[in-house]
């Protein structure tokens, strides 16, 4: 049991296909716009909860080797040079997935480029810090904000897909790492 109706009838006319359902009216196309702007602030918190906790693996992980290495504990000095370049490359993917993950926990406040364009926009707190309260008040009680919450849906979906993107790399770079890290320490 599937769930899906049998196929009509051979001969049975083929039903009319339902009315396209009505064009949301502004309000609607508002709070739509609004449950994905908190869901894509959702989306992102989740993707930095997960770079912080690659991070500080990671970060653990290259401290500890890093110990080792110093300390003679790997045995460095005598590994056979394939061994050595197999070393770097991990040492080098476990730095290199330690870098994606700063990547994606790293603030984006785009700095001073948005003094020029606060004036056309009040959802980001980038240009809200360029407002004057009345200036808000009247703007907010005369101004259609979809169009600018658009915008900001656009410019937030970037950022999120660039730091699932980044934190995707990092957890990659870290498994590679450990497995070379762990095949020298098999192989020496």
């Amino acid at each position: 049991m599937t769930g899906v109706p049998p196929p009509p009838a051979p001969g049975t006319p083929t039903p009319p296909p339902a009315s396209p359902a009505p064009a949301p009216t502004p309000a609607e196309a508002l709070e739509t716009a609004w449950r994905v702007h908190a869901a894509l602030g959702e989306w992102t918190a989740r993707v930095d909860t997960k770079a912080s906790f690659a991070l500080t693996l990671e970060a653990a992980a290259l401290a500890a080797v890093t110990a080792l290495a110093s300390g003679g504990g790997l045995g460095l000095r005598t590994l056979p040079v394939v061994l050595l370049v197999v070393f770097v490359a991990g040492l080098l993917s476990l730095l290199g997935a330690t870098c994606c993950a700063m990547l994606v926990v790293a603030p984006r406040t785009r700095g001073e480029s948005t003094a020029a364009e606060a004036a056309d926009n009040f959802v980001y707190f980038g240009h809200l810090r360029h407002w004057e309260p009345e200036g808000l008040r009247r703007a907010l009680t005369t101004r259609d904000p979809l169009p600018m919450l658009s915008r900001q849906l656009v410019v937030m979906s970037r950022i999120a897909w660039r730091k699932h993107r980044w934190v995707e790399l990092s957890f990659a770079l870290s498994g590679l790492g450990g497995v070379l890290l762990c095949l020298v320490l098999l192989l020496r």
